[in-house]
């Protein structure tokens, strides 16, 4: 086969759409070559394709020039040039024609008699994925255009996908779908009908690529300004990653986001009613701003506009900066001018924005009447989408609760966190150390700190799930650690513990105790 020319720019389709039977061949030929993401990850010992080290690093892996594996890796993960003559003497005439043929294999205009990949090519979650290469090692040095296909494997990308739901639905959104990666997994495994919408022309041919490269005929990906394409349609799960860089002009639609960060995702969010059905779920990974005069909670809650009042508001934090001091450092290393600085800095005032913060919104609709739940927590890299799932059925089931409702906890049998550790400040007095103050930590299911009564060390030392908590009581109030009035503030500590993540309980349809809308909140002292 004669070789392709290379491209002179950013080329609008970097790909031919083959027929079924030429992406079958192709997905043959990679998985046969031992290009599938657990003899990957095996190789390099990561855990996921996210983690897969790209470059010279992972060359010094995969380096056997031999081995059609280590080829493969250095055309479509590290997106470098190789000799023709190593490509056509490694990889098998059916291999070659098989990426050839779909037009991902070209002459490298940087290696003299070379070859390149026209895409990055890599498995994950059990699909392939196709997007724009990295920009440092593409083609051309022509600047990447606006609409540029962002990898799939990025830690950005890792974040949403550990944590968005993967409940087994009828119909699946994603917007603002770049590669179509999350409508992909959707499909492959757990959706019986996924869509991948994108503003872009060039996103949706990435994503029709993606799909039919997978063969997942349930999958389709349109183009259009958010659920404009979907019409009337809803849906079961919509998960959106949305542009959310504060920028003052978009020189890439997948980053920028408006002024604030936020001009995308407040229009995810207000049509969101249209589009969920009752008992879905919407989950966004984002940017949003703590501002002087609301939280992100609030701020979530009145995006959603009139309905509201139906929807349980989850917000978990990873990472949060002060807006000013961020941009001055990002001027220091070079990405953005220090002119820039004085201008960000009046528009955030203006805007009141006190502190932009990393989120995870997971939002569930509710199908009855009851109160709904608004709720914040601080996010560890241990924090699951069990967690998460777990912490929406815990709000949901104590969102009417008032201090009476604790006391439903007294005849559960409850269990300590095994992650939880116990920190407590002492103070020499009289020759002897006094105990000042004890702290209960923990990461998982989300990052914790709670200060306790020192007699909290105790009961947690008895909690393994056999005794009820009424009989725990019963032994303190025995050994004079708590008054004999003192059963319903213990009911309410009881329930702090378990909001903290210090107490698991098996009640029903919960999984995993979840932790109090403050990262730093206070037990109640039942004394």
């Amino acid at each position: 086969m004669t070789a392709a020319t290379a491209p002179s720019e950013w080329t609008r389709e970097p790909f031919r759409m083959g027929t079924a039977e030429e992406f079958e061949r192709l997905r043959e030929v990679l998985r046969g070559s031992g290009f599938v993401e657990a003899d990957l990850c095996a190789a390099c010992g990561v855990p996921t394709m996210h983690n897969f080290p790209i470059g010279e690093e992972s060359r010094d892996v995969f380096r056997d020039p031999r081995d059609a594996q280590s080829v493969l890796v250095q055309l479509f993960l590290d997106c470098a040039s190789i000799p023709w003559e190593v490509a056509r003497d490694v990889l098998p005439p059916a291999v070659r024609e098989a990426i050839e043929g779909l037009g991902l294999l070209v002459a490298s205009p940087r290696l003299p008699g070379g070859c390149e990949a026209t895409v990055a090519l890599y498995p994950t979650n059990g699909v392939y994925i196709a997007s724009d290469r990295h920009v440092a090692g593409h083609t051309t040095g022509a600047h990447p255009p606006a609409d540029l296909v962002y990898s799939a494997m990025t830690k950005e990308t890792l974040h949403v996908l550990s944590l968005m739901p993967r409940t087994p639905c009828d119909a699946y959104l994603e917007l603002c779908s770049g590669t179509g990666v999350a409508a992909l997994i959707a499909g492959a495994h757990y959706a019986k009908r996924a869509v991948a919408i994108d503003v872009t022309e060039r996103s949706t041919r990435f994503a029709r690529f993606n799909i039919a490269l997978n063969a997942l005929s349930n999958v389709t990906a349109l183009q259009g300004d958010l659920y404009a394409p979907a019409d009337d349609q809803t849906f079961d799960l919509i998960v959106a990653h949305p542009p959310y860089v504060p920028s003052f002009e978009t020189e890439y639609v997948y980053r920028d986001g408006g002024e604030d960060g936020e001009q995308v995702t407040r229009r995810v969010i207000a049509d969101l009613a249209r589009h969920l059905r009752p008992g879905g779920q919407f989950y966004c990974d984002c940017m949003l701003s703590d501002r002087v005069d609301s939280s992100i909670e609030d701020r979530v809650r009145r995006m959603l506009g009139d309905h509201a009042d139906e929807f349980d508001v989850l917000i978990g934090e990873s990472r949060s900066f002060e807006p000013v001091a961020y941009y001055a450092d990002q001027a220091r290393h070079g990405k953005i001018s220090f002119s820039s600085i004085e201008r960000r800095h009046d528009t955030f005032a203006r805007l009141g924005i006190q502190r932009f913060v990393s989120v995870s919104i997971l939002c569930g609709r509710r199908r009855s009447t009851r109160p709904v739940a608004t709720a914040r927590r601080l996010l560890s890299p241990a924090t699951t989408r069990d967690d998460f799932q777990w912490l929406l059925r815990w709000s949901e089931t104590t969102a009417a609760w008032d201090e009476a409702g604790a006391l439903h906890l007294l005849d559960e049998r409850p269990r300590a966190n095994p992650h939880v550790e116990l920190r407590s400040r002492s103070s020499l007095r009289a020759g002897q150390w006094m105990v000042e103050e004890c702290r209960l930590v923990t990461v998982r299911p989300f990052m914790v700190e709670v200060s306790c009564p020192n007699w909290v060390a105790t009961l947690l030392t008895w909690c393994d799930g056999r005794a009820t908590a009424r009989d725990h009581f019963a032994r303190l109030l025995a050994m004079g650690l708590v008054p004999p009035g003192a059963l319903d503030g213990f009911a309410v500590m009881l329930r702090q513990l378990v909001d903290s993540g210090v107490l698991e309980i098996d009640e029903g349809r919960l999984a995993r105790p979840g932790v109090r809308d403050s990262p730093s909140a206070q037990v109640v002292d039942a004394s």
